[in-house]
């Protein structure tokens, strides 16, 4: 068995574990003397995660998804029975409308609606027949689900449980320890500038997957809510680090290495090279380096007389944000490992409750949920006009492959290899039910040949890179077995009920195929014009936003675009897009907005022109073309041209937005030349 970085204790162990809690449930469900015991050890390889947290949110959602889905069986099936059509029309919409509501959410309380949705399928249409027993089976699906879900959770949290708080630590160690490395290679300019912007992405979509491994450490008791807390504030944070860095690798390129400015980024290296045991000394160490930077600030502000002195009096104000943002980081970052509480932390945690943002693609989520509707349809009309008894299992196991698949953009290959996977189960089903089972005396030896096959399985479950192998493997070969309180032999039950799954999954690959599937240039694609649009929004000032639920968004669209970039080839016109200069652009408009406010009315005229010709340009998709760059720097010139002479407060935050925006909305544009008057700014 292929297990890479080889096999090792813990992967042993939490097999064991699911194994145990899979027998649990199985002799529970059997002394229970419920219809289909199967469903409850099938339930505990579906749920089960390495970690205590990850299984109680499954299982809970999974309990709620079912009782949902039971609830939808005993309103369709009595009433709607006597119209085949209408029935599967009524589950086909279901289905559709609960994968479409369960791909808005990406939080793990989406698998209720999906699960809603693919029980309905799974267990409706087997009750046409027998419509007068839609409440009884409903319920027993849910006991046998539920008798799943505690085992599988109380031998996850009572038999050496794995927390994710240790786990999480570690990962954000090396998160950090990422940043700051990138951190490093930016201010000295030791990687060449496409080397960044791919350890940019990198970050990204680690932040994005820390994300989600956050919402499953909430699952673990009040200590688990804690530290959930802590991260998301912490994560609040880490997010800001991106913007900043893309903008200071740029502000570097245009002033050169070697300028006035050095000594600055001297000093920031050395800071953040700065290692003290003691919070209160790493925050006097930030404070100075802060008050070093104010006043290297007041005096850039006091002489600029060029382009380059407003570049680097802008580059001052980045890295004192930078400064402020590591700083913070290590506040939080001593808080996650004493259990301390900070005021910054309760801050940041409730501006994370108040605007939690996630991309969302409604598009390709009524793709997926048309996609499902189809293979129902489909699947019973086939069905209908075959009068096979088996053909309700193509409908239903199209309905599932569909629904665990729709997050892909292209689930063909993936459905490839469940093909071959389930091949194996079923062999191995095969060999289980016509000459081990027979042969088989009792209990005890029944979970002895069951372990043959489901101990190695558990083994992949618990390795990410392997685990949709062990997890074909065990759920295939236990409903294709459907353990149950007798022995059956069958044979031609157990051959239609596999025709029938391969039928379903064939149904499956060739409606992805064609409905949804996408290629990664084109989910890239819609990714870039998301941003675009969301950037033409703020500039439109349509809806008020605050910057760090655009940051949040913006930075969630770049970690999902990341491993789509990397599949891209060289010559792709995708990769010239960047989120981070349109999440620094957004950034910049919204300072505009701020600021806006606060001037006379004959001085906001000039800013509504320029925010309506960002607005109009990012929402025709094309504000990166050469000729509109050009364009907007004229205007963006001009605005810098009228509030150089202007010496109040408000005049220099807009002109050093600016000089951000100018940079972000047009980069690589000839620098302008301005006629600078002779003024000073007051502190």
């Amino acid at each position: 068995m292929m297990v890479p970085g080889g096999i090792r204790f813990e992967h042993v162990l939490f097999s064991l574990k699911t194994f145990g809690a899979a027998m649990l449930a199985y002799w529970i469900a059997l002394q229970s003397g419920l219809p289909n015991p199967y469903w409850a050890v099938g339930t505990v390889y579906i749920i089960v995660n390495p970690l205590a947290g990850g299984t109680t949110s499954r299982a809970v959602y999974r309990l709620a998804g079912t009782a949902l889905g039971a609830v939808m069986i005993v309103v369709l099936v009595p009433n709607l029975v006597f119209s085949p059509l209408l029935l599967s029309l009524a589950i086909a919409l279901w289905c559709g409308f609960c994968l479409f509501v369960s791909l808005l959410d990406r939080s793990p309380r989406s698998y209720v609606f999906m699960l809603a949705g693919y029980t309905v399928a799974l267990t409706g249409f087997t009750l046409v027949n027998v419509p007068g027993t839609s409440f009884d089976v409903a319920v027993s699906r849910v006991e046998e689900i539920a008798i799943g879900i505690l085992c599988a959770a109380v031998v996850s949290r009572v038999v050496f449980p794995q927390h994710a708080g240790p786990v999480l630590a570690h990962r954000v160690e090396g998160w950090l320890q990422n940043a700051a490395t990138l951190t490093r290679d930016v201010l000295t300019g030791r990687s060449e500038s496409a080397v960044l912007r791919n350890e940019r992405h990198k970050l990204a979509a680690d932040a994005v997957s820390l994300r989600g491994f956050t919402d499953q450490v909430a699952y673990e008791g009040a200590h688990g809510r804690g530290l959930a807390e802590r991260m998301r504030a912490l994560q609040q944070r880490m997010i800001a680090v991106l913007p900043l860095l893309s903008e200071i690798e740029d502000l570097l390129g245009a002033l050169g290495r070697g300028g006035s400015h050095a000594p600055l980024t001297e000093r920031v290296l050395e800071w953040l090279a700065f290692d003290a045991d003691d919070a209160a000394e790493a925050q006097g160490e930030a404070d100075a380096l802060l008050a070093e930077i104010a006043r290297l600030r007041q005096r850039l502000d006091d002489s600029a007389h060029s382009w380059d002195d407003l570049l680097a009096l802008r580059l001052a104000g980045r890295l004192g944000e930078l400064v402020e943002v590591w700083a913070d980081c290590q506040v939080l970052r001593s808080d996650i490992s004493s259990g301390e509480t900070h005021a910054l932390r309760r801050e940041l945690a409730t501006r994370h409750r108040q605007a939690r943002a996630l991309h969302v693609d409604y598009g390709m989520a009524l793709r997926s949920a048309l996609s499902v509707v189809i293979v129902v349809l489909v699947g019973c009309a086939f069905w209908i006009w075959s009068g096979w008894s088996y053909g309700a299992g193509i409908a239903q196991i199209g309905a599932i492959l569909c629904c665990v698949l729709a997050a892909m953009d292209n689930a063909t290959p993936v459905l490839r290899k469940v093909l071959s996977l389930m091949l194996f189960a079923l062999a191995a089903a095969f060999l289980y039910k016509f000459a081990l089972m027979p042969l088989i005396g009792s209990f005890y030896a029944l979970v002895a040949a069951l372990g043959l096959v489901l101990l190695p399985a558990g083994v992949l479950l618990a390795v990410p890179a392997t685990w949709l192998m062990g997890f074909q493997i065990s759920v295939n070969l236990i409903y294709m077995l459907m353990l149950d309180n007798q022995v059956s032999t069958d044979f031609s039950a157990f051959a239609n009920a596999s025709l029938a799954t391969f039928g379903g999954l064939a149904l499956a690959m060739i409606t992805i195929a064609t409905v949804r599937a996408v290629s990664a240039e084109r989910s890239a694609t819609r990714l870039l014009r998301s941003g675009w649009r969301a950037v033409s929004e703020v500039a439109a000032g349509s809806r008020r936003i605050d910057p760090e639920l655009i940051a949040g968004r913006m930075t969630d669209r770049l970690g999902l675009i990341a491993p789509r970039l990397a599949m891209l080839p060289p010559e792709s016109a995708v990769l010239e897009g960047d989120i981070l200069r349109d999440l620094r652009v957004g950034l910049n408009i919204l300072e505009l907005q701020r600021i806006r406010r606060e001037l006379p009315a004959a001085e906001q005229r000039p800013l509504d022109d320029l925010l309506r010709q960002i607005a109009t340009l990012y929402r025709s998709g094309a504000a990166g073309t050469a000729e509109r760059r050009r364009a907007l720097a004229s205007s963006l010139d001009r605005c810098l041209g009228d509030v150089l002479s202007d010496a109040g407060t408000p005049q220099r935050r807009l002109r050093d937005a600016l000089v951000g925006l100018r940079g972000g909305a047009c980069p690589g544009e000839t620098p302008p030349a301005f006629a600078f008057p002779d003024w000073r700014v007051s502190a």
